[in-house]
């Protein structure tokens, strides 16, 4: 080991020291195996020189650290290009000169594959004992190695020797010349291309050919040379698909893609299944270069899919080229919005990694749908914001996008978002979503309904169709969900009292308490009429409402001592002072009568109404002119659920409910039937209309009292626009409608005259009939009667008698049995005779169109009876009526052939 090291530090007198001293020449280990080694390795000629003289192993095989396959001194003189010491080596005897190393590498191949020195390989060749085909275990020869290496001398001198293949090929099947292509060796490649026995196009075990190796290697010269020859096919493909194009265009090589692109014959897309087009394979390796120069080609098929259906758009979109996403969107023919097999577009995958330039680019196209659905029901909106990409959100937001959609599983975007905890993402669609909150009150899933709302989504939304969670929670009567919402603060304006009683279970007659704090949490309770009195004072922080049952007569919690004498059809207004900071407002309706005697009328269903009262205590500010009194306790007996906003609102509900009641008053002449006393019931309700109108002012004179009163002394003087608005249309609107019965009421009674007027000529004219039936009933006993006369005059067997008499009687059978079988064409053709009289004498009195009759239908459609009257009536008064809202008037011919219907004029 002492020797070697000496040998490496090139001294050569310790060298020949230690060699006297005894050491061993070959001694193994060490970085080389041995000194003689070493020696070879390093050049050392002069030790050399010194180690020939104490018997050292030539053909030493040992390995060392940094001769790990066993080269002989030999090869590793041969492979550093020493070419003294090879010469050295060879001179002496016994010297293998083909001795190969552990991978089958002989001195030869050593010397031809890195060797400076054609000269030395020379030497080799001239030996006999060596062989210049000698394979190593990779079946390389040398002239494998020299061509892989570019030695042109060597290749050169090989090429001459009648024993040397140009074609041989290693255990990859490899030749000379697909190494020194693959390298770029171009006179390496010339000296083989000018032999006529060099296979130009032969393809390895992988299917490469030396163009193959030669583009993937970016070796432009070779290529141009391997394009020249005629057998060289430039589209063939490996094993794997790729063509030399591919080659070039995965590695980046710009130069050889043009040179490919040049040649007429060169394919830009494999035709191997399932294969990766050149334009992919440069894209995906990021030579952005190299794809522009790619589309610049003509043909080039943009739209390709690979196995998945993915096109280069959508994966470049996904992957964050921006520059080959531009490159692509500034193509022409590009389809930008293709799905893939999952039915996911560019835009998806791009909104789902988050890569916001390139979102932006392809939302600028027209033929980009930003709501595009894949198979799983996701859109670009839905991806960006279950991975928690704000940016991508907001690009997607101002594009319009729907911010409610839902996937497969019904989720929707801004459900993803606060399921996977993108806060940011939350914040931007709370701002746009309509539907998460409803989807969830729909599911039942309190636990992430109190996780949005937390995130300060608006619980008074409403969905696309106009109704709000709360309104959803309490169709699904689930009680828990409205606990919540209300909670959260939800507006119960609009839910009527029964729906409260419908969600928690209660009986109609419960009273209701409804409390809202100042946070705007409410909370529903129901109390009973016993405990009402203990129930908690009011107080500045908080509203109240108690619904009391609409049945209850007048509770005393709501009646003031000077409310009991209220009478009926009275809307009053009271102020009671509850103390010196407080004021209780009562008001009372009593209308119409609720205690009508009669249980139900006879020819009008009126629905029978009791009183109600409405009641609320304002609290004084501090400071009177700066703020309006504060409306904090309420008590009411309207069928509305939920706490006013202030006392006028209060008072604005229960004159909407006092219009109610008196709309259902004025509808019941639309209600209709037939009954003899309809002309005296008629006549009584119009004695009414005056007694209503006096009642009407009343009520309207009431609500514009309270308007000002109110105003002046607990609204800072503001008077409330919506209040008077909802007054002016009540009182217009029932005086319209009075205007209408009133004049319906005179119609009715003319038409009943005219009606009564035509029945009583019908009785006439039955009377006459039935006369004229006797007459002929008296005609046909006459006969019999005078036959049964015969016999009692004398001689009536003589024939001379007789005859004259039977001849007669058989006479006047025969003419009274012809009238009895046709006395209904007798009756018919006298009352066509009437009929045709009575329309002259009716044309001629009232200035009728002859043949004209008019059928009134007496009251709304829809009814299950009704009053349907033939009347004449005159010209001016059928004018004033054919138009009149609450009758129905159809104009009909009666003639002789049939009756025919005249339009509604």
């Amino acid at each position: 080991m002492e020797v070697q090291e000496e040998t490496i530090n090139l001294n050569s007198k310790k060298v020949s020291e230690l060699l006297r001293a005894g050491a061993d020449v070959n001694a193994a280990g060490g970085q080389y195996g041995s000194a003689i080694q070493a020696a070879g390795y390093l050049g050392r000629d002069a030790i050399l020189e010194t180690l020939f003289n104490y018997d050292v192993d030539y053909n030493s095989t040992n390995a060392g650290s940094r001769n790990p396959d066993g080269q002989t001194a030999l090869s590793l003189a041969a492979e550093s290009g020493h070419n003294l010491i090879v010469r050295q080596l060879l001179a002496r005897d016994g010297i293998k000169a083909d001795l190969a190393d552990n991978n089958g590498r002989t001195p030869l191949s050593w010397a031809a594959g890195s060797g400076d020195g054609w000269s030395v390989i020379e030497e080799f060749l001239k030996r006999s004992d060596v062989d210049a085909e000698s394979k190593d275990r990779d079946g390389r020869t040398p002239f494998s190695w020299a061509a892989e290496n570019g030695r042109v001398r060597v290749v050169d001198l090989l090429l001459k020797r009648p024993d040397i293949d140009p074609n041989t090929s290693d255990t990859n099947g490899r030749t000379p010349l697909s190494w020194a292509a693959g390298n770029g060796h171009h006179e390496v490649v010339n000296l083989l291309l000018k032999r006529e026995d060099v296979t130009c196009d032969r393809a390895d075990v992988d299917g490469r050919t030396p163009l193959s190796w030669a583009a993937e290697a970016g070796k432009g010269l070779v290529v141009d040379k391997l394009l020249g020859k005629s057998e060289v096919n430039p589209d063939r493909e490996d094993k794997e698909g790729k063509t030399p194009l591919s080659w070039a265009a995965e590695k980046g090589n710009k130069d050889v893609v043009y040179i490919l692109l040049f040649h007429a014959d060169v394919n830009h897309s494999s035709t191997f299944p399932g294969s990766v087009p050149p334009l992919w394979r440069a894209a995906m390796n990021g030579h952005d270069g190299v794809v522009e120069v790619l589309l610049a080609a003509e043909n080039i098929n943009i739209n390709h899919k690979n196995k998945g259906g993915t096109t280069l758009l959508s994966w470049a979109a996904a992957s964050g080229r921006d520059k080959v996403v531009k490159l692509l969107m500034a193509k022409e023919g590009l389809t930008p919005d293709s799905p893939d097999r999952s039915g996911r577009t560019a835009l998806s995958w791009a909104a789902e990694t988050g890569r916001g330039a390139i979102v932006e680019i392809l939302l600028k196209r027209s033929d980009v749908n930003p709501n595009s659905v894949d198979h799983s029901g996701c859109t670009p909106l839905l991806w960006a914001a279950m991975n928690g990409h704000s940016a991508v959100v907001e690009l997607l937001l101002a594009k319009g996008v729907n911010p409610n959609s839902t996937d497969n599983s019904g989720r929707t975007p801004l459900l993803w978002a606060l399921i996977n905890g993108h806060n940011d993402v939350s914040r931007s669609l709370i701002r746009k979503d309509t539907t998460t909150l409803h989807s969830l009150v729909q599911d039942g899933d309190r636990a992430l309904t109190e996780l949005l709302l937390a995130t300060g989504y608006d619980v008074n939304r409403c969905d696309p169709g106009g109704t709000t969670a709360l309104r959803l929670a309490i169709r699904r009567k689930d009680r828990e969900m409205v606990e919540l919402l209300l909670e959260n603060g939800a507006v119960t304006r609009g839910v009527m009292a029964n729906e409260w009683l419908d969600v928690y279970g209660r009986k109609q007659t419960d009273i209701i308490q409804l409390l809202e704090g100042a946070n705007g949490q409410k909370h529903v309770s129901f109390i009973e009429r016993s405990t009402l009195a203990n129930t908690p004072a009011f107080s500045m922080d908080e509203k109240r409402l108690v619904v009391f049952p609409i049945d209850w007569q007048r509770p005393d919690e709501l009646i003031l001592d000077e409310m009991r004498n209220t009478g009926i059809n009275e809307f009053r207004v009271f102020y009671a002072k509850v103390n010196n900071h407080a004021t209780r407002v009562s008001v009372l309706l009593w209308f119409p009568d609720g205690n009508d005697p009669f249980p139900q009328q006879e020819y009008f269903n009126m629905p029978r109404w009791p009183s109600t009262c409405i009641a609320w205590t304002i609290l004084s500010p501090s400071n009177p002119h700066i703020r309006p009194w504060q409306s904090v306790d309420y008590y009411s007996m309207l069928p509305n659920g939920w706490i006013p906003d202030d006392g006028i609102d209060f008072f604005q509900q229960i004159v909407l409910h006092l219009e109610e009641r008196w709309i259902s008053r004025l509808v019941q002449l639309r209600s209709e039937g037939k009954n003899p006393d309809l002309m005296r019931q008629l006549a009584q309700d119009a004695q009414k209309w005056t007694e209503l109108r006096s009642i009407l002012q009343d009520h309207t004179d009431t609500a514009q009292k309270f308007i000002v009163e109110y105003s002046q002394r607990y609204n800072a003087n503001r008077f409330p626009k919506d209040l008077q608005n909802t007054v002016d249309e009540f009182k217009a609107k029932i005086s319209h409608r009075l205007d209408q019965l009133d004049q319906t009421i005179r119609d009715l009674l003319q038409f009943e005259f005219a009606w009564a007027s035509i029945n009583e000529s019908r009785v006439s004219t039955r009377l006459g009939h039935n006369v004229m039936l006797f007459t002929y009933v008296s005609i046909f006993y006459l006969p019999l009667a005078f036959c049964a006369a015969i016999w009692a005059i004398p001689n009536i067997a003589d024939s001379d008698t007789r005859n004259p008499f039977i001849i007669t009687s058989v006479i006047v059978g025969f003419i009274t049995l012809l009238i009895s079988f046709n006395l209904e064409n007798i009756t018919t053709l006298g009352w066509r005779l009437y009929e045709g009289w009575r329309t002259t004498v009716l044309e001629l009195t009232f200035g009728m169109v002859a043949g004209r009759i008019l059928v009134l239908e007496i009251g709304g459609q829809g009814q299950e009876s009704g009053l349907s009257k033939e009347v004449m009536v005159p010209p001016k008064t059928f004018d004033g009526l054919v138009n009149h809202q609450d009758i129905e008037v159809e104009l009909r011919y009666i003639t002789s052939d049939k009756d025919a219907t005249i339009p509604p004029c």
